[in-house]
């Protein structure tokens, strides 16, 4: 497989993650929220109502519902932890894999 292709499959492949990523979060968002608003208002009026307000982004980032203890959140925020780092590899692969393309590095 020539470098052309190997950069043209990882850009792909780093896309597939980020709208997997993107779609996982995005649901798991609402669930979570809907959760916390129910029983961790504190925690709710703190990530804010967007699903991507930094601190709720990095909320799933750092798995920081860990800390809640509350086995219900633990279940519904595990998959949007991983759709999260999936959303930040698939852009890094993605980027770094242009950036190859362009810059004509052959392997």
């Amino acid at each position: 497989m020539s470098a052309s292709a190997w950069h043209q499959f990882l850009f792909i492949g780093g896309l597939g993650l980020v709208v997997s990523g993107l779609t996982t979060y995005l649901m798991i968002w609402v669930l979570v929220g809907v959760t916390l608003r129910d029983r961790h208002p504190a925690v709710r009026a703190r990530l804010g109502v967007v699903p991507f307000t930094p601190r709720g982004f990095g909320w799933f980032l750092g798995a920081a519902w860990h800390r809640l203890g509350d086995a219900t959140v633990t279940a519904l925020a595990a998959p949007g932890t991983i759709g999260a780092w999936a959303i930040v590899i698939g852009a890094v692969l993605a980027t770094v894999a242009k950036t190859l393309s362009l810059t004509g590095a052959s392997t």
